[in-house]
């Protein structure tokens, strides 16, 4: 069977490859914010007197956030 783009003629487009390419820059300056972020969090939490149920959620919600960018970039093969 062939496939959708060969049957109509149509060829790949080369802004396809720039958009991957603009997406997999922009992904990985978002994991390295994301990174100082959840950092940020940790250290807040340690320096914190009383434990706040608020600044625990935060913390967790940011370690989630990067470890998912992280496993995201992964699994597009991206490398420093």
């Amino acid at each position: 069977m062939e496939s959708r783009s060969n049957k109509f003629g149509r060829k790949k487009n080369k802004k396809i490859g720039k958009l991957h390419k603009s997406y997999d820059a922009y992904l990985m300056e978002l994991i390295e914010v994301t990174q100082e972020k959840w950092h940020k969090q940790k250290v807040l939490m340690r320096k914190s007197f009383e434990y706040d149920p608020n600044l625990e959620y935060e913390e967790k919600k940011a370690e989630a956030r990067y470890f998912y960018l992280f496993k995201e970039a992964r699994a597009r093969q991206l490398k420093k």
